[in-house]
This record gives structure tokens, C-alpha cells and sequence, in this order.
């Protein structure tokens, strides 16, 4: 889907996750609200909502006095917070990107931080908007979904028409473009390999 012929792309959101998300996690987790949690550390619930939500950096004793009242241990939250970060990607970690010359294209890479082999994104298609008139190719081989819209695909000179829930899928050394004729946004589900990210 991404093509050799453009720019490489920027991303226009990405954030990078501190601590709190975890503490949240294990806090909901053991059924504790903020105020149970704010009793059994001696800590304002104000302050460890912040906490929670990474506006407050806790120090390491503070911390450590959380995760007691947690019934964890710092070492347990850090190798939990490692796991998670090579396998899961939640929706705020997304990063969303366009490319420089393709005008209502946007790419949201579902697995940024992945650094294998496959990459999966989504991508959303502006009505009207395409990937150039000039098909493309580079190495590999994609799959591409139709979530909702519709979309023009070319491949190899041959036209498709998807519909929602028609899937494409071909080697991305074949000539490929496409367009939205629709008057909505066309939402896929799309996987190559080698990432183009």
C-alpha cells in the first residue's frame, strides 16, 4: 500500500507511555477505587490520579509505597510493562501517518512498535482521494480488507470494485493503485510484508 515513489511518511500523533497506565491497570484489576487506594498508601486520590494519568512522576519511594498497597513489586510492574510493550498495542499508542503528495490518505500503523516482519495498519480514504494515477510497486506482498466505504482497486491493470468485506491480496511487485468513488470515507484493514514504515 505505501508507495517507493513518495516521500516517507511522518507521523502526526505517537506518545510514549509512562508508568501510570500500569499502576491503573493493577488498581482496577484488585477492584480498589482511588479512594481504597488513597487509604491503604496515606496518598491524596487527587495526587494518584495523576499518577495514573503520568501528569504526577512519583518518586521511587512513593512508587514503591503504591505498588505495596498494590500487593505487587516494582520488578513485577516494570517486567509487566516490558511484556506489554513488545506485544500489545493499545489505541492510544497508535501512530497515525500521511505521506507528502497524497492528499486525504491517512495511515494508522496498528503495530509501531512491532519490528517484525508483518506490519498492520488501517487505512482511511477521503472521498475522491487516491494514491496517484500512476500504479506502484515495491518488494512483498499485502492484504488489504474493506471495513466500510467502498474502493477502486487496480492491480496488474485489472479493476476491482470492493464493498465492505471484500479482501484483496497480491504481490506487491504487481502494479497496484487505487481510488475512493464513494461519497464516504473508505476504511481498510491492510498487512504487507516487508513493513513500508
Amino acid at each position: 500500500m505505501p508507495t517507493d515513489d513518495h516521500p516517507p511518511a511522518s507521523p502526526s500523533n505517537a506518545r510514549n507511555d509512562g508508568i501510570g497506565q500500569h499502576l491503573r491497570r493493577e488498581r482496577l484489576d484488585r477492584g480498589f477505587t482511588l479512594e481504597t487506594l488513597a487509604e491503604r498508601t496515606g496518598l491524596s486520590r487527587s495526587y494518584l490520579s495523576n499518577v495514573e494519568r503520568d501528569v504526577n512522576s512519583p518518586t521511587i519511594n512513593t512508587l514503591r509505597t503504591i505498588v505495596e498497597a498494590l500487593g505487587t513489586t516494582l520488578s513485577r510492574l516494570f517486567q509487566a510493562a516490558d511484556r506489554e510493550q513488545r506485544v500489545l498495542t493499545r489505541p492510544d499508542q497508535r501512530v497515525e501517518l500521511t505521506r507528502a503528495g497524497v492528499e486525504g490518505v491517512t495511515y494508522t500503523l496498528l503495530n509501531p512498535k512491532h519490528g517484525g516482519r508483518l506490519e498492520m495498519m488501517m487505512l482511511e480514504v477521503a472521498p475522491g482521494a487516491s494514491s496517484g494515477d500512476n500504479p506502484h510497486t515495491h518488494a512483498g506482498e499485502e492484504v488489504g480488507l474493506l471495513l466500510s466505504g467502498e474502493l477502486d482497486y487496480w492491480v496488474d491493470g485489472v479493476h476491482f470494485h470492493l464493498r465492505p468485506g471484500d479482501c484483496v491480496s497480491f504481490e506487491s511487485t504487481t502494479p497496484h493503485r487505487y481510488r475512493n468513488p464513494g461519497e464516504v470515507p473508505a476504511v481498510c484493514i491492510w498487512s504487507e510484508t516487508p513493513p513500508g514504515f
